[in-house]
């Protein structure tokens, strides 16, 4: 299944993450904690500086999904990330052989069908390099708005923070999000990278 992903994105430190974090529950907006797993695909380890695709598994509530996001160039503002995104879901059997022994391009042929052909992607087979742990944490601060996460993540000896909020609507969200901010005093933390692209950059700093 495939579907356009519009993403707002902001990187955090420690102390703004818990202080917006407080602050919202202060606003008697309870979380949903939900923890999820992904696992990262590459047909090499690199620094990934020419992010255009990329392959994932994520296992969450039991659940497990390989997906393959493919960049859209055009962007409406630094915090704001455009993606098609093909899903799959798959069986834990499957995951697994993949994790463990890599996933092939017939595979990914067969579970992506044209995704190939219609975004002119190379076609690689790829090998599992790590996995990310994330404890998410949902707020639905408006109504008819997506819920807004706030995310801590942890790979390989690093944690690092971060807001996310997947959404048609980022020139409201991200108002709201920037008068919360001001009121906080909060600044976020260098430029919008996605997940997949901080745990290859740690990577390859730990290989080099």
């Amino acid at each position: 299944m495939q579907h356009v992903e519009t993403e707002l994105k902001y990187l955090l430190d420690k102390d703004s993450f818990y202080s917006l974090y407080q602050y919202l529950k202060q606003k008697g907006i309870k979380p949903e904690l939900t923890r999820q797993v992904n696992y990262y695909f590459s047909s090499s380890l690199s620094r990934l500086k020419t992010y255009s695709s990329s392959t994932r598994i994520r296992y969450v509530q039991g659940r497990w999904e390989l997906t393959c996001k493919v960049l859209i160039n055009e962007t409406i503002s630094d915090a704001v990330q455009n993606c098609y995104e093909y899903n799959a879901v798959i069986s834990r059997e499957k995951a697994m052989d993949y994790i463990n022994h890599g996933l092939s391009k017939e595979e990914q042929v067969k579970l992506f069908g044209s995704m190939f052909q219609t975004h002119n992607l190379p076609q690689a087979d790829m090998l599992c390099f790590g996995h990310l742990r994330t404890a998410r944490f949902s707020f639905n601060v408006k109504e008819n708005l997506p819920p807004l996460l706030l995310d801590c993540n942890r790979y390989l000896d690093l944690c690092d923070y971060e807001l996310e909020w997947e959404l048609k609507q980022v020139q409201i969200a991200d108002e709201l999000l920037q008068n919360m901010f001001n009121e906080l005093g909060i600044k976020p933390v260098g430029s919008m990278k996605p997940k997949v692209k901080r745990f290859f950059d740690r990577l390859w700093d730990l290989k080099n």
